[in-house]
Protein backbone atom coordinates (compact mmCIF):
# COMPACT_ATOMS: atom_id res chain seq x y z
CA UNK A 1 0.00 0.00 0.00
CA UNK A 2 1.25 3.24 -0.69
CA UNK A 3 1.48 6.25 1.33
CA UNK A 4 1.99 9.86 0.82
CA UNK A 5 2.75 11.96 2.73
CA UNK A 6 3.15 16.16 2.08
CA UNK A 7 5.55 18.79 3.56
CA UNK A 8 5.82 22.35 2.92
CA UNK A 9 9.47 23.73 3.64
CA UNK A 10 11.12 27.16 3.22
CA UNK A 11 14.67 27.55 1.28
CA UNK A 12 16.43 30.70 1.27
CA UNK A 13 18.49 31.27 -1.79
CA UNK A 14 19.15 27.56 -2.83
CA UNK A 15 17.90 25.09 -3.53
CA UNK A 16 15.53 -25.81 -0.44
CA UNK A 17 13.81 -26.58 -3.84
CA UNK A 18 11.72 -23.11 -2.36
CA UNK A 19 13.72 -21.62 -5.04
CA UNK A 20 14.83 -24.13 -7.35
CA UNK A 21 15.54 -22.33 -10.46
CA UNK A 22 19.02 -22.26 -13.03
CA UNK A 23 20.20 -19.32 -11.16
CA UNK A 24 21.63 -19.83 -8.11
CA UNK A 25 22.15 -18.22 -5.05
CA UNK A 26 25.73 -16.98 -2.91
CA UNK A 27 23.71 -18.00 0.33
CA UNK A 28 22.83 -21.26 1.65
CA UNK A 29 18.72 -21.91 1.11
CA UNK A 30 17.13 -20.55 4.36
CA UNK A 31 13.95 -21.96 5.63
CA UNK A 32 11.49 -19.47 3.87
CA UNK A 33 8.92 -19.98 7.51
CA UNK A 34 11.86 -18.13 9.44
CA UNK A 35 11.27 -14.39 10.43
CA UNK A 36 13.68 -12.49 7.49
CA UNK A 37 14.92 -10.76 10.27
CA UNK A 38 16.89 -13.60 11.22
CA UNK A 39 19.13 -13.99 7.94
CA UNK A 40 21.54 -11.45 9.44
CA UNK A 41 22.39 -9.51 12.87
CA UNK A 42 22.20 -6.59 10.57
CA UNK A 43 19.04 -5.98 9.17
CA UNK A 44 20.83 -3.97 6.03
CA UNK A 45 22.53 -7.36 5.05
CA UNK A 46 19.46 -9.04 5.97
CA UNK A 47 17.75 -7.02 3.18
CA UNK A 48 20.49 -7.70 0.85
CA UNK A 49 20.20 -11.37 1.38
CA UNK A 50 16.39 -10.96 0.31
CA UNK A 51 16.84 -8.90 -2.51
CA UNK A 52 19.26 -11.48 -4.13
CA UNK A 53 16.62 -14.12 -3.41
CA UNK A 54 13.83 -12.31 -5.18
CA UNK A 55 16.30 -11.78 -8.04
CA UNK A 56 16.21 -15.78 -8.45
CA UNK A 57 12.56 -15.17 -9.58
CA UNK A 58 12.33 -13.16 -13.58
CA UNK A 59 9.78 -11.12 -12.57
CA UNK A 60 11.14 -10.25 -9.38
CA UNK A 61 15.19 -9.35 -11.16
CA UNK A 62 13.11 -7.04 -13.16
CA UNK A 63 10.79 -5.06 -11.11
CA UNK A 64 14.59 -4.98 -8.84
CA UNK A 65 15.57 -3.50 -11.88
CA UNK A 66 13.56 -0.66 -12.04
CA UNK A 67 13.46 0.10 -8.93
CA UNK A 68 17.46 0.54 -8.88
CA UNK A 69 16.46 3.16 -12.06
CA UNK A 70 14.42 4.99 -9.71
CA UNK A 71 16.27 5.17 -6.94
CA UNK A 72 18.79 6.64 -9.15
CA UNK A 73 17.14 9.54 -10.40
CA UNK A 74 16.15 10.18 -6.92
CA UNK A 75 20.03 10.20 -6.23
CA UNK A 76 20.27 7.19 -4.20
CA UNK A 77 20.26 3.29 -4.69
CA UNK A 78 18.46 0.22 -3.85
CA UNK A 79 19.80 0.21 -0.38
CA UNK A 80 18.68 3.96 0.89
CA UNK A 81 14.89 3.22 0.20
CA UNK A 82 14.75 -0.44 0.72
CA UNK A 83 14.28 -0.18 5.06
CA UNK A 84 12.49 -2.44 7.62
CA UNK A 85 9.62 -1.39 9.54
CA UNK A 86 6.30 -1.90 11.33
CA UNK A 87 4.28 -2.87 8.18
CA UNK A 88 5.14 -3.40 4.60
CA UNK A 89 4.22 0.00 3.26
CA UNK A 90 5.68 2.27 -0.16
CA UNK A 91 5.71 5.90 1.55
CA UNK A 92 6.36 8.90 -0.10
CA UNK A 93 6.93 12.01 0.27
CA UNK A 94 6.46 15.19 -1.42
CA UNK A 95 8.65 18.27 -0.43
CA UNK A 96 7.63 22.15 -1.51
CA UNK A 97 10.13 24.41 -1.60
CA UNK A 98 9.73 28.23 -1.18
CA UNK A 99 11.27 31.44 -0.30
CA UNK A 100 8.94 33.69 2.14
CA UNK A 101 10.69 36.37 -0.07
CA UNK A 102 9.65 34.70 -3.70
CA UNK A 103 6.35 32.23 -2.33
CA UNK A 104 5.42 32.37 -5.64
CA UNK A 105 8.20 30.66 -6.86
CA UNK A 106 7.67 26.63 -6.23
CA UNK A 107 10.29 23.83 -6.62
CA UNK A 108 8.95 20.44 -5.91
CA UNK A 109 10.52 17.06 -5.15
CA UNK A 110 9.18 13.73 -4.92
CA UNK A 111 11.02 10.98 -2.74
CA UNK A 112 9.74 7.10 -1.87
CA UNK A 113 10.97 4.29 0.40
CA UNK A 114 10.10 0.90 1.12
CA UNK A 115 9.39 -0.81 4.34
CA UNK A 116 9.09 -4.34 4.85
CA UNK A 117 7.73 -5.56 7.75
CA UNK A 118 10.20 -7.02 10.06
CA UNK A 119 7.37 -9.58 11.62
CA UNK A 120 6.65 -11.37 8.33
CA UNK A 121 8.86 -14.58 7.65
CA UNK A 122 11.10 -15.00 4.62
CA UNK A 123 8.68 -16.00 2.05
CA UNK A 124 6.13 -13.16 2.92
CA UNK A 125 8.53 -10.58 3.10
CA UNK A 126 9.69 -11.47 -0.65
CA UNK A 127 6.42 -11.49 -1.49
CA UNK A 128 5.44 -8.04 0.02
CA UNK A 129 8.77 -6.52 -1.10
CA UNK A 130 8.07 -7.44 -4.91
CA UNK A 131 4.61 -5.55 -4.24
CA UNK A 132 6.22 -3.24 -3.11
CA UNK A 133 8.68 -2.18 -5.29
CA UNK A 134 6.12 -2.62 -8.01
CA UNK A 135 4.48 0.61 -6.61
CA UNK A 136 7.69 2.30 -5.86
CA UNK A 137 9.33 1.78 -9.62
CA UNK A 138 6.50 2.29 -11.85
CA UNK A 139 3.56 4.39 -10.36
CA UNK A 140 3.35 7.77 -11.55
CA UNK A 141 3.85 10.42 -9.35
CA UNK A 142 1.01 12.92 -8.76
CA UNK A 143 0.76 16.80 -7.67
CA UNK A 144 -2.11 17.69 -5.06
CA UNK A 145 -0.84 21.56 -5.99
CA UNK A 146 -2.00 20.97 -9.62
CA UNK A 147 -5.47 21.97 -10.87
CA UNK A 148 -6.14 18.49 -12.42
CA UNK A 149 -5.59 16.40 -9.47
CA UNK A 150 -8.78 14.71 -9.17
CA UNK A 151 -10.51 12.36 -6.85
CA UNK A 152 -11.36 10.30 -10.30
CA UNK A 153 -7.56 10.54 -11.14
CA UNK A 154 -6.70 9.37 -7.86
CA UNK A 155 -9.09 6.60 -7.17
CA UNK A 156 -8.07 5.22 -10.85
CA UNK A 157 -4.07 5.74 -10.35
CA UNK A 158 -4.35 3.77 -7.07
CA UNK A 159 -6.25 0.88 -7.93
CA UNK A 160 -5.65 -0.40 -11.99
CA UNK A 161 -3.34 2.39 -13.08
CA UNK A 162 0.21 1.58 -13.61
CA UNK A 163 2.14 0.40 -10.37
CA UNK A 164 -1.17 0.60 -8.81
CA UNK A 165 -2.52 -2.01 -6.74
CA UNK A 166 -3.56 -4.37 -9.28
CA UNK A 167 -0.36 -4.42 -11.06
CA UNK A 168 1.62 -4.95 -7.57
CA UNK A 169 -0.75 -7.89 -6.72
CA UNK A 170 0.01 -8.93 -9.84
CA UNK A 171 3.74 -9.08 -9.19
CA UNK A 172 3.08 -10.55 -6.30
CA UNK A 173 1.82 -13.41 -7.50
CA UNK A 174 4.06 -13.96 -10.35
CA UNK A 175 6.50 -13.70 -7.66
CA UNK A 176 4.89 -16.48 -5.42
CA UNK A 177 4.58 -18.78 -8.77
CA UNK A 178 7.94 -18.31 -9.87
CA UNK A 179 10.03 -18.81 -5.91
CA UNK A 180 7.04 -21.11 -4.44
CA UNK A 181 5.27 -23.11 -7.23
CA UNK A 182 3.15 -25.35 -4.90
CA UNK A 183 2.23 -22.75 -2.87
CA UNK A 184 1.27 -20.31 -5.60
CA UNK A 185 -1.38 -23.32 -6.77
CA UNK A 186 -2.76 -23.59 -3.44
CA UNK A 187 -3.12 -19.42 -3.04
CA UNK A 188 -7.04 -18.37 -3.58
CA UNK A 189 -5.79 -14.92 -3.63
CA UNK A 190 -4.06 -15.50 -6.69
CA UNK A 191 -6.36 -17.32 -7.90
CA UNK A 192 -8.91 -14.26 -7.95
CA UNK A 193 -7.18 -12.50 -10.28
CA UNK A 194 -6.69 -15.53 -12.88
CA UNK A 195 -8.25 -15.73 -16.66
CA UNK A 196 -9.84 -19.70 -15.79
CA UNK A 197 -10.25 -19.98 -19.62
CA UNK A 198 -6.62 -19.24 -20.40
CA UNK A 199 -5.25 -19.84 -17.44
CA UNK A 200 -3.18 -16.58 -16.80
CA UNK A 201 -2.88 -14.05 -14.25
CA UNK A 202 -5.03 -11.20 -15.59
CA UNK A 203 -5.06 -7.72 -15.26
CA UNK A 204 -8.40 -7.57 -16.62
CA UNK A 205 -9.53 -9.76 -14.17
CA UNK A 206 -7.85 -8.10 -11.33
CA UNK A 207 -9.16 -4.83 -12.11
CA UNK A 208 -13.02 -5.91 -11.80
CA UNK A 209 -11.60 -7.54 -8.41
CA UNK A 210 -10.11 -4.83 -6.66
CA UNK A 211 -13.56 -2.68 -7.34
CA UNK A 212 -15.47 -5.18 -5.85
CA UNK A 213 -16.93 -2.95 -2.32
CA UNK A 214 -19.56 -5.02 -0.90
CA UNK A 215 -21.48 -3.24 1.70
CA UNK A 216 -19.39 0.22 1.48
CA UNK A 217 -21.13 0.78 -1.80
CA UNK A 218 -23.37 3.13 -0.25
CA UNK A 219 -21.03 4.80 1.39
CA UNK A 220 -18.70 4.61 -1.61
CA UNK A 221 -20.84 6.72 -3.86
CA UNK A 222 -21.59 9.15 -0.94
CA UNK A 223 -18.27 10.01 -0.49
CA UNK A 224 -17.78 9.71 -4.15
CA UNK A 225 -20.29 12.23 -5.33
CA UNK A 226 -19.13 14.60 -2.85
CA UNK A 227 -15.54 14.46 -4.25
CA UNK A 228 -17.26 15.20 -7.72
CA UNK A 229 -17.11 11.81 -9.05
CA UNK A 230 -20.69 10.21 -10.59
CA UNK A 231 -21.54 6.73 -10.81
CA UNK A 232 -20.83 6.54 -14.09
CA UNK A 233 -16.91 8.11 -13.88
CA UNK A 234 -15.94 4.39 -11.86
CA UNK A 235 -18.90 2.05 -13.74
CA UNK A 236 -16.71 -0.98 -12.50
CA UNK A 237 -17.61 -0.38 -9.24
CA UNK A 238 -19.69 -3.22 -7.86
CA UNK A 239 -21.51 -4.42 -5.17
CA UNK A 240 -19.99 -8.09 -4.99
CA UNK A 241 -18.14 -9.30 -1.85
CA UNK A 242 -14.62 -7.65 -1.42
CA UNK A 243 -11.93 -9.80 -1.28
CA UNK A 244 -9.03 -7.02 -1.43
CA UNK A 245 -8.66 -4.66 1.58
CA UNK A 246 -6.26 -2.00 2.44
CA UNK A 247 -4.00 -2.56 5.31
CA UNK A 248 -3.99 1.01 5.89
CA UNK A 249 -7.73 1.81 6.31
CA UNK A 250 -9.08 -1.80 6.57
CA UNK A 251 -11.51 -1.23 3.88
CA UNK A 252 -11.55 -1.76 0.08
CA UNK A 253 -9.26 -0.02 -2.31
CA UNK A 254 -11.78 2.34 -4.09
CA UNK A 255 -13.32 3.26 -0.97
CA UNK A 256 -9.35 3.63 1.11
CA UNK A 257 -8.24 5.63 -1.80
CA UNK A 258 -11.11 8.59 -1.12
CA UNK A 259 -9.99 8.33 2.10
CA UNK A 260 -6.64 9.17 1.31
CA UNK A 261 -7.18 11.48 -1.00
CA UNK A 262 -9.04 14.06 0.91
CA UNK A 263 -6.15 13.17 3.87
CA UNK A 264 -3.60 14.37 1.05
CA UNK A 265 -6.23 17.08 -0.30
CA UNK A 266 -6.66 18.40 3.89
CA UNK A 267 -2.61 18.91 3.91
CA UNK A 268 -1.97 20.29 0.30
CA UNK A 269 -4.81 23.02 1.21
CA UNK A 270 -2.97 24.06 4.41
CA UNK A 271 0.23 24.42 3.26
CA UNK A 272 -1.57 26.69 0.09
CA UNK A 273 -3.37 28.64 3.02
CA UNK A 274 -0.35 29.44 4.81
CA UNK A 275 1.52 30.42 1.80
CA UNK A 276 -0.93 32.69 0.66
CA UNK A 277 -1.08 34.43 4.36
CA UNK A 278 2.56 34.95 3.39
CA UNK A 279 1.77 36.10 0.01
CA UNK A 280 -0.48 38.40 2.01
CA UNK A 281 2.09 39.56 5.02
CA UNK A 282 5.04 39.96 2.68
CA UNK A 283 3.50 41.67 -0.24
CA UNK A 284 1.12 44.47 0.59
CA UNK A 285 -1.16 43.33 -1.67
CA UNK A 286 -3.15 46.43 -1.07
CA UNK A 287 -0.82 48.77 -2.55
CA UNK A 288 0.89 46.77 -5.01
CA UNK A 289 -2.21 47.38 -7.75
CA UNK A 290 -1.26 45.06 -10.70
CA UNK A 291 2.17 43.87 -9.69
CA UNK A 292 3.63 40.40 -11.05
CA UNK A 293 3.16 39.67 -6.93
CA UNK A 294 -0.77 40.50 -7.16
CA UNK A 295 -0.83 38.45 -10.42
CA UNK A 296 0.27 35.32 -8.58
CA UNK A 297 -1.57 36.17 -5.13
CA UNK A 298 -4.44 36.05 -7.62
CA UNK A 299 -3.64 33.12 -9.31
CA UNK A 300 -2.70 30.73 -6.16
CA UNK A 301 -6.17 31.88 -4.62
CA UNK A 302 -8.20 31.39 -7.72
CA UNK A 303 -6.88 27.59 -7.52
CA UNK A 304 -6.75 27.52 -4.26
CA UNK A 305 -10.94 28.32 -3.87
CA UNK A 306 -11.13 26.12 -6.86
CA UNK A 307 -9.29 22.99 -5.52
CA UNK A 308 -9.51 23.61 -1.09
CA UNK A 309 -13.59 24.25 -1.33
CA UNK A 310 -14.37 20.77 0.31
CA UNK A 311 -10.88 20.09 2.59
CA UNK A 312 -10.99 23.06 5.23
CA UNK A 313 -12.32 21.36 8.55
CA UNK A 314 -16.05 23.06 8.68
CA UNK A 315 -16.55 21.63 5.13
CA UNK A 316 -14.95 18.29 5.98
CA UNK A 317 -17.25 17.72 8.86
CA UNK A 318 -20.52 19.41 6.84
CA UNK A 319 -19.50 16.89 4.11
CA UNK A 320 -19.34 13.60 5.75
CA UNK A 321 -15.89 13.24 4.68
CA UNK A 322 -13.90 13.66 8.21
CA UNK A 323 -13.03 10.34 9.34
Amino acid sequence: MAKVLLISLFFFNSFQSVFATSKTLSVDMPNPNRRWTELHRDEAEAIKLLVEMLTVSKTGEKVIMKAQEKAREQSETLWDILKGGDGSLTDTTLVRRFSPSRPDQMVYESKSKVFINRRLSIKDALLDMAHEMTHFAFRKPFNPYQDNFSAKQFVVSTVEGRGGEVDAFLVECKVLQELFPTDGKRNSHCDRVRDQKKKILSKDVGVKEFYRIGKYIDDFHKQARELGIAKEDLSLVSDDDAMFISSAYSLPYPLAALYEYQSIMGRACQNDSKRLAIMRERSNLGSLGRSPASDSYGKLEKSYRSRCQLFDSTNLRASGLSH
